[in-house]
């Protein structure tokens, strides 16, 4: 006599039921380890997202707050001390914006990069201005001395820009002309190469 029919009759027609959830279960969890896997050697950090998408502003469009744009409504910006800070100051050179946060991965990801490309167009007249989402000055100041920023950094604290510029999520770049055109954008952390492109299209 086979084994399986010592075994009762509704427990036998449990056996492929039971079996194929089994193989079922062992398929999910391979298709949910090759789809959490980092590609590549090592873990790439993912795009910090802070609100509900928006269509945002355009390649080829006048950036919100540049001398170029109408005059309302008009984004308001302050520095640390509170004191305004308007796009207009920056008239006539090119102006690379980031929007980011201190609790940032991918912002801390493409820091080195960031500093690296600024001190080497600095000097030709570009503009780097940091546009922080939702920190306090205290934590910014703290944040930019262990960093040592060298740009300035303005706070968005009625989340005015943000919504002007469509921002969703840190680091979004803006990369704007002489001109206040919008001539690239980004969405996510950058490398040194992709910087670079950028910034050629608003040289």
């Amino acid at each position: 006599m086979e084994p399986a029919t010592l075994l009762p009759p509704w427990w036998r027609g449990l056996i492929p039921r039971l079996t194929a959830l089994l193989l079922a279960a062992f398929a999910f969890a391979g298709l949910l380890y090759l789809s959490t896997r980092p590609l590549g050697d090592r873990a790439r950090p993912s795009f910090y997202v802070i609100g509900s998408a928006a269509p945002g502003m355009q390649i080829g469009q006048i950036a919100p707050g540049s001398a170029q744009a109408p005059e309302s409504p008009r984004p308001a910006l302050t520095d640390l001390d509170g004191a305004p800070v308007a796009l207009t100051q920056f008239a006539g050179r090119p102006i690379w914006i980031i929007f980011w946060k201190t609790a940032c991965e991918p912002c801390e990801a493409e820091a080195q990069d960031v500093a690296a490309a600024y001190a080497a167009h600095r000097e030709g007249g570009l503009v780097v201005l940091g546009i922080d989402l939702w920190d306090s000055a205290e934590e910014i100041r703290g944040y930019a001395k262990s960093h040592a920023l060298s740009f300035p950094i303005a706070m968005d604290a009625t989340s005015t820009v943000m919504q002007a510029y469509g921002v969703w999520g840190a680091p979004t770049h803006y990369f704007i002309n002489s001109a206040g055109i919008i001539g690239d954008r980004y969405f996510g952390p950058m490398t040194r190469d992709q910087i670079e492109e950028s910034l050629r299209r608003i040289s």
